[in-house]
């Protein structure tokens, strides 16, 4: 008996050694610095705090996200560079916390690996990040899939499908938290059974996110944006949303001028200056938040289901005549992503750009970040 309470100890230390032991840590790469409130109760302007975790706590606007028409240029026509907070639409988010940097591969390969020898599956063992060498043309070399990291595990993994994506999620919380008990995806709201396996497409595609759980999870959109806009009170290259300024539509997070200015390499790495390849995450200068590469060198999943109108399934969340914490569409064919990517234009990776993705597709531009409850 005195054996198996030593070997059972040892296991705990060593899976603490390996991740960690913080209550809602990411440690999902780099330490980037990003100034913090520190304030931890709500304000009409919102507030946040640098918990030293790999996280930021967000305190959304007490009274609300008041959306807005672009009065100037965005750089494109298309309906889909307006964001989520349209005019006519006021949308209220809970407390939530944010990763600040996208999960590197060496976060990733570790937890997967992990998981697979617990039961979980996964459709594909993720890429890690490159660096232009050792590819062929402007292409990693993709026999490198899954396999341990390298001088570039800082860098975001990549090649990994949303349904991976939440299986992942899953599995990072049984390891931080101990069970599987707090884990955010289910088969349904009524069967809560925790989804383990991303090749069963079905079961994957009609998750069900159970948000009182503490456990890791995607973004939703609606979070993802308010994250990249936020700056308070301070009105500088910024819309008047109601009580809190959010950057223009047209600009990259963080930056403090348009798309076509040099504010977007000082905040993302974009065609223009990625060389056609990832960095290593937190390079670039944070948001008012603290945080990195909200736009640019990869994309990132949320979790809503895509539509044109991002206010189509409204009524859905609407509490006190405020759409309260909204998941997207009903359905649709495709999941969310956002903040463009080393590949894309300066304008793609303007704040208000958004595009889809089938949750079953991977490609070597398209990541992700990690958001839980404070």
């Amino acid at each position: 008996m005195k054996h198996r309470v030593k070997s059972i100890l040892f296991i705990g230390l060593a899976l603490i050694a390996l991740f960690g032991m913080t209550g809602c840590p990411n440690n999902a790469g780099g330490n980037g610095s990003g100034s913090g409130n520190s304030g931890g109760g709500g304000t009409p302007a919102g507030s946040f705090e640098d918990t030293g975790d790999g996280f930021i706590k967000i305190i959304p606007t007490t009274t609300g996200i008041v959306g807005v028409d672009p009065d100037y240029t965005l750089p494109g026509t298309e309906a889909n560079r307006k964001g989520v907070f349209r005019a006519g639409r006021k949308v209220k988010l809970s407390p939530y916390k944010l990763g600040k940097t996208e999960v590197t591969y060496e976060l990733w390969h570790k937890v997967r690996t992990w998981a697979e020898g617990k039961g979980y599956v996964f459709a594909n063992k993720g890429l890690e990040g490159w660096d232009g060498t050792g590819g062929g043309g402007t292409d990693p070399n993709y026999a490198n899939i899954g396999k341990p990291p390298t001088e570039n595990k800082n860098h975001p993994v990549t090649m990994v499908s949303w349904r991976d994506c939440i299986v992942w999620c899953n599995a990072y919380t049984q390891i931080k938290l101990g069970s599987d008990e707090q884990c955010v995806y289910r088969k349904s709201k009524t069967d809560t059974t925790v989804l383990k396996d991303a090749t069963d497409t079905a079961a994957c595609d009609a998750a069900y996110a159970d948000m009182s759980k503490k456990g890791y999870r995607l973004p939703t959109e609606a979070e993802w944006e308010y994250a990249a806009r936020w700056q308070g009170s301070d009105g500088t290259n910024a819309d008047n949303c109601g009580d809190v300024r959010l950057t223009k539509l047209n600009s990259a997070s963080g930056a403090k001028d348009r798309w076509d200015t040099a504010e977007t390499g000082e905040v993302a790495w974009y065609s223009g200056n990625s060389g056609n390849k990832t960095h290593p995450v937190g390079k670039r200068r944070a948001n008012v938040l603290g945080l990195h590469d909200m736009s640019g060198n990869v994309w990132e999943w949320c979790f809503d289901w895509y539509n044109d109108n991002p206010a189509s399934n409204d009524s859905t969340y609407v509490q006190g005549g405020i759409v309260t914490d909204p998941q997207g569409a009903a359905s649709d064919a495709d999941r969310v992503r956002r903040g463009g990517s080393w590949g894309a234009t300066a304008g793609g990776c303007a704040v208000g750009v958004r595009y889809n993705y089938s949750p079953g597709n991977r490609f070597n531009f398209l990541g992700f970040r990690l958001a839980c409850r404070p």
